[in-house]
């Protein structure tokens, strides 16, 4: 199969040979091989490249401008592919290189420090970032990510593993001095506004969608780019939310500076799940994720199931 570079290292190694020796025979002794073998490699390399690198008619061969120019350059690419070859022998795999992570936003505060203490165990180096979701999905497909946690799991590809994180309800959030009981979502929108999560969010499209389903579709007054800010809007009395525990812990704003209910439409749930390229990294997507869940389970979990007990059977950690 022809190569997308037009050689590859074996007949630039072969061609450099040849170069230094000025005789075909000769390369071959040296390399175990033909000089047929020898003599049809140059041949290919020539005409991939469209043009003579050797100058056949003299004694000893002897390189042209142009394969001075391919000679010098070759040189430099089997060092380094010696250095590589040496490099990949010598490794330690239980170090990793370089670890890039991209995390969900309502993931970072809660379980921040478990991933760096994880992460760094393992890895000379490594970075952590947050961003939208979908982003994230294509960080990892395009290389540019090599762990994701995230509520896009890329179900619909392949050679990923996944480990769930965290499974939760989508709940309704209130000002603390909205005291009518709430049945209707289409009611409580002619009385207080509603916050929306950024469009261009998955947390804001699924949302979107869900009350849109209900037949509820809010006006657009208010939308904002993070839990913080949705969270705390709910919190000074601008409006009502639609959110999820997770991204209330991650806001900062305390359990009694709101009210929480269940969504008094259908259910809604997401799943924060922890996704890597299959046998890339080893045990560590799947070392992380316990952690995570750990932290999660300290922290997060303890905290909802003692303030809002309702809550507890409704969130649940790992697969």
């Amino acid at each position: 199969m022809a190569s997308f570079f037009e050689f590859d290292l074996r007949a630039l190694n072969i061609f450099s040979h040849v170069a230094k020796s000025g005789n075909m025979s000769q390369t071959a002794d040296l390399l175990g091989i033909t000089q047929s073998s020898i003599s049809q490699t140059i041949s290919n390399l020539e005409d991939s490249l469209d043009t003579k690198l050797l100058d056949r008619s003299l004694r000893p061969i002897e390189l042209t401008t142009a394969g001075r120019f391919l000679y010098d350059r070759s040189e430099l690419l089997l060092q380094e592919a010696r250095k590589t070859s040496l490099a990949i022998k010598q490794a330690d795999y239980s170090q990793l290189r370089h670890i890039n992570i991209s995390v969900v936003d309502s993931m970072v505060t809660s379980v921040g420090r478990a991933l760096v203490d994880t992460v760094s165990k393992r890895a000379k180096d490594w970075s952590i970032s947050t961003g939208r979701s979908h982003l994230h999905g294509y960080s990892l497909l395009s290389r540019n990510a090599d762990i994701i946690i995230s509520d896009d799991a890329l179900e619909d590809s392949d050679n990923l593993c996944r480990f769930r994180i965290l499974r939760e309800p989508f709940i309704l959030a209130l000002p603390n001095d909205y005291t009518k009981q709430v049945r209707d979502l289409s009611k409580l929108l002619t009385e207080l506004d509603f916050i929306r999560y950024s469009s261009n969010s998955l947390i804001g499209r699924s949302v979107e969608r869900h009350l849109r389903s209900m037949h509820v579709e809010p006006p657009e007054r208010l939308q904002l780019d993070n839990s913080y800010a949705v969270v705390s809007a709910v919190s000074a009395g601008l409006g009502w939310t639609v959110t999820t525990p997770l991204c209330l812990f991650q806001s900062g704003v305390k359990l009694h500076q709101i009210q929480i209910l269940p969504l008094p439409v259908d259910p809604l749930y997401r799943s924060i799940t922890l996704t890597a390229r299959k046998g890339e990294l080893g045990d560590l997507p799947k070392k992380m994720a316990r952690e995570i869940i750990g932290t999660l389970e300290k922290d997060f979990l303890s905290e909802m199931s003692d303030k809002k007990p309702w809550l507890k059977n409704l969130l649940t950690l790992g697969d």
